[in-house]
């Protein structure tokens, strides 16, 4: 626990890496009994720092000594687990702040705003997951994420706090969780932000706690055991990691010890308009080392599998503004750091970008001049192909460059398919309600349209809510519409998506070759933008599954696709019916013709031996 001048060189240089080992609320022990608690934090800006908590009233009773410049330690004996603390930093100019511990490793709930000491006990027991998780290939692998709001995914009936017992705890909420996601074949739940945050609407976007779960379902243990449970049930875990920008209440890094500390000095780069918060200077060594450790404590302490990166291009454009000159280059320099040391030192995570810009090659790797992600979130596709979804069908055939363009740019990055919870908020109205047409007809419009989701290169993630047909806008206050299961168009639409993702995890033409699809796994078949009607196919070494859309409100008769002669295709799956077990479809020399309902996507598998001809 000693603080030596090699930490304080690598800290502020920027290269320190487990600043989690040496800052914050250290529980010291002797064998099993507790001995007392160690504490250390960083304010170069302050003339003194005290300790102060339940523990001595919340007087100044407790001066922390200076052990390194701007670097403060104080060991209280007999100090045990879940005490509230904060610092009391006198600034230089005399000012007094209570500041919550930076690396604090828990918290109090909300809206109290006190750090609370924590003595964790925990005993991972997922070895066969993480040996496993090191030789993981996912870019061939099935890869389907199944979003989640903690707080509202499920609630418990509130008792006499409404604000708090409604909450199920990470520990509850493990059987109804993963019973859950593995019967809907998901391989993956990403959380939104579990780190401490004081305002539930921000769904914990704007952080107080970078290294303190959220209170709000419970201590860090509960956390790990709910991490542990995914991986003994074959289910991985990612974190959505928020290193742009952090929020300014009071008693958090805003101004920590009366500098700005972790925030650029300059109003106009640190104050960020759209979210009202302060951006992270990713130039200060501090910074640098703060985030770099941030990212190792959550893969070394919590065993997390993926790390999602938020709001990437607003890191690699100066506020988000996408042209050239705008580029943050220092944000992009800590960038490649970050996914250097997470594939250097965790073999197997999976580093994922949520980008909408244009940045090239986000997930080629960094001796390739890239900047080293493994997966990038297609928001154009998502985009794209939403807005085809809202449109009348009789519109719809103007407008088929948005199915077809994804295509296009699809070879530039390792693309992940994003149905996220930004979709279903703000007026955006929810996945189903975008869909044209009346209330059936939507629901229709969404079948075929998750078929296509399903079908077409790229893995998977859908929000919470989407696998049933959720009608109104995600609130995170109360929990998802899980009564609307109760009327038969939602539960025959929740088992078509049990279906496909089903569908999904056993057809390797749907993930084996996602990445080399321009060359191993699709090609196009017909393009029929008059008809609104699209047809491709999907390839493995071992299986060939033609798709057929239709996203007409009409019927499409005699619909010719060009496949080759002698190939034989077997209806295995519907958006809108159960398939019929003889329907077949045969090539001559003229191709193949196919009928196919309104508002309906085919997957037909093919199934002759007699032509090795790719079609």
């Amino acid at each position: 626990m000693t603080f030596t001048d090699l930490d304080l060189y690598y800290l502020h240089t920027g290269e320190h890496t487990s600043l989690y080992e040496k800052f914050g609320a250290h529980i010291i022990k002797k064998g099993n009994k507790i001995l007392g608690t160690q504490f250390r934090v960083l304010a170069p800006n302050a003339q003194a720092v005290f300790l102060v908590g339940d523990f001595n009233h919340w007087q100044k009773t407790h001066p922390l000594q200076q052990e390194h410049t701007g670097v403060f330690q104080l060991y209280i004996d007999g100090l045990k687990s879940l005490e509230n603390y904060k610092y009391l930093i006198i600034t230089h100019d005399g000012r007094e702040l209570y500041k919550a511990d930076p690396y604090a490793f828990f918290s109090q709930l909300r809206p109290n705003t006190a750090s609370t000491t924590y003595n964790s006990r925990y005993k991972f027991k997922d070895d066969t997951w993480m040996y496993h998780r090191v030789n993981y290939d996912f870019k061939e692998k099935p890869f389907s994420v199944y979003e989640v709001h903690l707080g509202s995914w499920k609630q418990k009936q509130a008792g006499e706090n409404e604000e708090t017992d409604r909450f199920y705890s990470y520990k509850e909420i493990v059987p109804l969780l993963i019973n859950y996601v593995k019967e809907h074949q998901f391989t993956h739940i990403e959380l939104l932000p579990i780190t401490e945050h004081p305002l539930d609407a921000s769904w914990g976007y704007q952080v107080t706690g970078y290294y303190s779960p959220t209170s709000r379902y419970g201590k860090p243990d509960e956390l790990k055991y709910l991490i542990d449970q995914c991986h003994q049930a074959g289910i991985g875990v990612i974190l959505d990691w928020v290193p742009l920008h952090f929020c300014k209440d009071a008693h958090g890094l805003y101004q920590f010890d009366g500098s700005w500390l972790y925030e650029y000095e300059i109003e106009g780069d640190r104050e960020n308009q759209q979210w009202g918060t302060a951006n992270f200077d990713l130039g200060k060594g501090v910074t640098r080392s703060f985030l770099l450790s941030n990212i190792k404590y959550w893969l070394q302490e919590f065993h997390f599998d993926g790390i999602r990166v938020d709001a990437l291009s607003y890191l690699l454009y100066w506020r988000g503004e996408t042209e050239e000159d705008k580029l943050n280059h220092t944000a992009i320099d800590f960038i490649k750091r970050v996914n250097a040391l997470v594939h250097a030192e965790f073999k197997g995570v999976v580093m994922i970008a949520e980008d909408s810009s244009s940045y090239p090659k986000v997930t080629h790797a960094l001796e390739d001049s890239g900047l080293g992600f493994d997966m990038k979130w297609d928001l154009g596709w998502m985009n794209d192909t939403l807005t085809h979804m809202e449109r009348p069908s009789i519109y719809r055939k103007y407008h088929a460059n948005e199915i077809t363009f994804g295509m296009y740019y699809n070879p530039s990055e390792h693309f992940i398919l994003p149905l996220s919870h930004d979709e279903v908020v703000h007026g955006k109205l929810s996945i189903v309600n975008k869909m044209s047409g009346d209330y059936e007809d939507q629901f229709h419009l969404a079948r075929a349209y998750y078929s296509f989701f399903f079908a077409h290169p790229g893995k998977k993630l859908l929000f919470m809510g989407n696998e049933w047909g959720h009608i109104r806008e995600w609130h995170e206050y109360t929990q998802m519409d899980w009564n609307l299961l109760d009327f038969p168009i939602h539960q025959s639409f929740a088992q078509m998506m049990k279906s496909l993702s089903t569908f999904y995890r056993e057809h390797e033409a749907f993930w084996k070759y996602d990445y080399q699809a321009h060359e191993k796994g699709f090609k196009w078949i017909n393009i029929f933008a008059e008809a609104n009607c699209y047809a491709f196919c999907r390839y493995s070494d071992t299986e060939k599954i033609l798709v057929v859309n239709n996203f007409n409100d009409q019927e499409v008769y005699d619909l010719s696709l060009d496949l080759p002669e002698g190939a034989t295709y077997q209806l295995v799956f519907s958006s809108n019916s159960i398939p019929t077990a003889d329907f077949t479809l045969t090539a001559d020399e003229n191709g193949a013709h196919i009928t196919i309902p309104r508002l309906t996507t085919y997957y037909l598998k093919r199934i002759d031996k007699g032509t090795t001809k790719k079609t």
